[in-house]
């Protein structure tokens, strides 16, 4: 489970706002990329927010440190995401902000599994901690 894009570990997902029964993608997966220098559980860009019904939700702000050290200004509230593969659903703090372009899951997702990335082989592998 887990795939390499052009270099880039990624995962396939469903993102979901539970509370209002809206999904993303409508059908079928989606793809996050995998960053461990993001201490979060999701940050998505802020259209998908928005189209997920999040932004209906009681939210809170928040602020993140950036990989250059700049800090950027975040909203926020609860959503799951499930990786179908695993058959697995995790609920988790999903943020949005400005300026992010594509979805994003962090440490705080990851803290269930154990990670194998090995460029050598191409390989990006995700197994549920038992």
């Amino acid at each position: 489970m887990g795939h390499l894009l052009n270099g880039t570990p990624v995962l396939e997902i469903v993102l979901e706002n539970p509370m209002l029964s809206t999904r993303y993608p409508d059908e079928g997966n989606t793809f996050a990329v995998f960053d461990t220098g993001y201490e979060g559980f999701a940050i998505i860009p802020e259209n998908l927010f928005k189209k997920l019904r999040f932004d209906e939700l009681s939210q809170y702000k928040r602020a993140a440190v950036l990989p250059n050290g700049s800090i950027a200004e975040t909203v926020g509230t609860y959503g799951k995401l499930t990786l179908s593969e695993l058959n697995l659903s995790k609920d988790g703090f999903v943020e949005a902000s400005r300026g992010v372009e594509e979805v994003v899951v962090g440490v705080e997702f990851a803290k269930d599994f154990r990670f194998l990335l090995d460029y050598c082989a191409r390989r990006f592998e995700v197994v549920l901690c038992r």
